[in-house]
């Protein structure tokens, strides 16, 4: 279990550095309320972006946004109407992503 959930910190660190190289401001990182968890909050050029990391090592199973499910995504949804409603700052708009990390990715680029 604890190889997942490293695996899964690599690729949460590996998508923050990606969004910051492409130039997003990284405003929380594992935001948690009652309803859920958000790997991600990003901002750039106006958007709010609350992004899902899905690090897989292949895609023998899927890829890795295949795991992003409807339950996943109404937690999503939630969480980041808690984060929205916290915060006194306006958005002209708000994006979902999911971010697919493929872990033999990490081992050449980490």
């Amino acid at each position: 279990m604890r190889y997942k959930k490293n695996l899964g910190d690599n690729g949460e660190e590996f998508a923050a550095r990606m969004l910051t190289d492409a130039g997003y401001e990284i405003l929380e990182r594992n935001f948690t309320a009652k309803c859920g968890e958000i790997d991600i909050i990003a901002y750039k050029d106006g958007v709010l972006h609350f992004v899902e990391v899905k690090t897989r090592t292949g895609t023998d199973y899927g890829f890795p946004a295949e795991a992003v499910t409807e339950n996943k995504i109404s937690k999503i949804r939630r969480t980041a109407e808690s984060y929205i409603n916290t915060r006194k700052s306006r958005w002209r708009s708000v994006s979902f992503d999911v971010f697919e990390v493929y872990a033999n990715l990490l081992i050449d680029c980490m």
